[in-house]
């Protein structure tokens, strides 16, 4: 694991209020999944089951649909705990590669999705996606409602010189400015879709940022965002060697 990102990540996900799942590795060893702040002093075993929804992405789409279940535990969350080693049970089970289904699981207590396919924006290469030039001024419009993006690699001084690294995402719409510092590398950031995920009317943001030997996956919602800075409602981070 690269600590020293990790340490810089702790601060803000501290305020994240929602938690990003995907299928995947999940043993807690090197090109695994890191357990989600939100979760990290609860058992696997004791993960909440409820309040989720899985976002699939194709034909321009964002799909969005509910993925808990009657029961204490959905099948697809259990795929995933069952692999992440206790303290009672260090070896689990092994990361089976079908067990991989491309989806995103999002939990967000307090939000309400909108089930079924929601359109993204669209930019000229013709997908919802899209590796964001540094310090470029973004003016797009997504359901008629228009929005800003810029996005800074490191943090600038009082003169405007940048210094450090780390992907610096700001926003802007309704008037209002948002900012987000997610950390990684900001010249390998990319925009994975841009959608009305909680149909509050603005745009929300999927992106995902490589660093050295890791990486990370946030969402950001309008819902849960104030002016001025925010943490993102829920990110996931991949650790390399």
């Amino acid at each position: 694991m690269n600590i020293s990102l990790f340490t810089s990540f702790c601060h803000a996900a501290d305020k994240e209020v929602g938690t990003l799942l995907i299928s995947g590795e999940w043993q807690q060893d090197v090109g695994s999944y890191g357990v989600p702040k939100l979760f990290e002093k609860i058992l696997p075993s004791e993960w909440p089951g409820d309040h989720w929804v899985s976002l699939a992405l194709k034909d321009n789409s964002l799909e969005i649909r509910p993925a808990s279940s009657k029961e204490k535990m959905p099948d697809w969350l259990k795929k995933i705990v069952e692999q992440i080693p206790t303290k009672d049970q260090p070896s689990n089970r092994p990361y089976k590669l079908d067990e991989y289904d491309g989806l995103q699981y999002l939990r967000v207590p307090g939000v309400q999705f909108k089930p079924g396919k929601h359109p993204i924006y669209v930019f000229k290469n013709g997908t919802g996606i899209l590796q964001p030039q540094l310090d470029y001024q973004y003016r797009l419009e997504l359901n008629g409602v228009p929005f800003g993006m810029r996005v800074q690699n490191g943090l600038k001084g009082k003169n405007g010189a940048a210094y450090g690294e780390g992907a610096t995402y700001f926003i802007e719409y309704d008037g209002k400015k948002f900012e987000y510092a997610l950390g990684y590398f900001g010249w390998d950031s990319r925009v994975e879709a841009i959608s009305d995920i909680d149909g509050d009317g603005f745009p929300d943001f999927i992106i995902a940022i490589n660093g050295s030997n890791s990486s990370g996956r946030f969402v950001l919602l309008s819902s849960t965002a104030k002016p001025g800075k925010n943490a993102p409602t829920a990110s996931l981070h991949n650790w390399g060697c």
